[in-house]
């Protein structure tokens, strides 16, 4: 028999869904070729691009985040194309595999766990492409694997001084952190449904820009479902090529409006603050963070390194067996290493609050030493007095 009545999943994506935004998916299905859902469509666009902060098209795919990754690689590239990948985690490694599996020439910048990518070692690489061999640059906004938030304004600035698209994986970091795609100039901005929108998993939203419309109009990768070309050409009627994901788009419309009301700048404080309070907080129990640079941190997730002697699966058993708490586990090398207390989306202090407060049990249970009761509660509540 379990010991909770409730369950809170702290994991960086799905994360939990609002009731109204989970309700919104029981109205009435409508056709999707119908004028009432062309309405809804471009209206919803308009309320994205806000969001996003763009004027660029936006194309809505029936598909995880990694079909808008994959549609992004297939849909503004050609055979042969050079391009290259800054990778600092997991999910980094994911554009490597998909560049590589749709023939394109690809050279990688790669670091370590818990290192962002320098703008400075991009620059160097890209001032030796004199020929403009390199037809894109693609990074990760967020890599939610290590921790790691990329200064997306900064590595922006250096790409399009040389030329190359510029293509973000904004999947867990879109909403967590600022992003002003026009400003700082991108290309191709990928976003997910199940990370801040607070929906379920099913939806990728995706931003274009002119240039890189221009490029999907001459890519000559083998494409259908994920047809970028295609998405664009029909969003711009309210429309998709394929049968969308009706109830998740209804589900996106609830949250979007709920984000609107909210308002961006406060969406971004909630994520600065409790990112602020857990890793506060694990300093305090005596607990080494991943990325110990707060600069770089992840406003949607922090990785957190076990005391000695005690396995990070064993914390993520407990937490989930006594409490009903969801940490999520490492990946790739990191996989039972480290656990991760994700932060992001339909999140709020007090749920940061109980599950420090159940960490700090839960590590005495497993022989920490040296845990003090509170020290952890403590840091979170003086940053939450500290800031609003």
């Amino acid at each position: 028999m379990k010991k909770y009545v409730s369950e809170l999943l702290l994991i960086p994506g799905p994360t939990p869904v609002p009731a109204e935004v989970a309700l919104a998916a029981a109205q009435n299905m409508m056709s999707h070729r119908s004028g009432p859902f062309k309405k809804l469509m471009l209206d919803l666009a308009a309320k994205l691009q806000k969001l996003l902060q763009t004027q660029n098209d936006i194309v809505i795919l029936s598909s995880s985040g990694t079909g808008g990754m994959e549609a992004a690689v297939s849909g503004c590239f050609s055979k042969g194309d050079k391009v290259l990948v800054a990778a600092v985690g997991n999910f980094g490694k994911r554009w490597i595999k998909l560049a590589k599996t749709f023939g394109l020439d690809v050279e990688v910048l790669e670091y370590a766990c818990g290192q962002a990518v320098d703008p400075s070692a991009v620059k160097a690489v890209l001032a030796k492409d004199q020929d403009k061999r390199i037809k894109g640059v693609f990074f990760q906004m967020n890599e939610t694997s290590t921790a790691v938030l990329n200064d997306v304004e900064e590595l922006a600035k250096v790409i399009k001084a040389h030329g190359a698209l510029i293509v973000v994986d904004a999947i867990s970091g879109f909403l967590a952190s600022e992003l002003k795609v026009d400003e700082w100039g991108l290309d191709v901005v990928v976003t997910g449904s199940q990370k801040a929108y607070m929906l379920p998993p099913g939806l990728a939203v995706v931003a274009v820009s002119e240039k890189a419309k221009k490029a999907a109009e001459t890519s000559d990768l083998p494409k259908f479902y994920l047809s970028l070309k295609a998405a664009l050409k029909q969003a711009a009627e309210g429309q998709t090529p394929y049968t969308p994901a009706v109830g998740l788009i209804y589900q996106l419309v609830a949250a979007v409006n709920m984000l609107e009301k909210e308002g961006l700048e406060s969406v971004f404080a909630r994520h600065e603050r409790l990112m602020k309070a857990v890793r506060s907080a694990c300093r305090q129990l005596g607990l080494r963070l991943l990325n110990e640079n707060d600069r770089t941190a992840s406003r949607a997730v922090t990785a957190v390194y076990p005391p000695e002697g005690i396995a990070a699966d064993d914390i993520r058993k407990k937490m989930k067996d006594d409490f009903g708490i969801t940490l999520a586990n490492g990946q790739d090398e990191l996989k039972g290493k480290i656990f991760r207390i994700g932060h992001l989306g339909y999140i709020d202090p007090k749920d940061v609050l109980a599950a420090i407060a159940c960490l700090e049990i839960t590590l005495s249970k497993l022989g920490a030493p040296g845990i003090q009761w509170g020290r952890g509660v403590q840091a979170v509540q003086d940053i939450l007095t500290q800031t609003k």
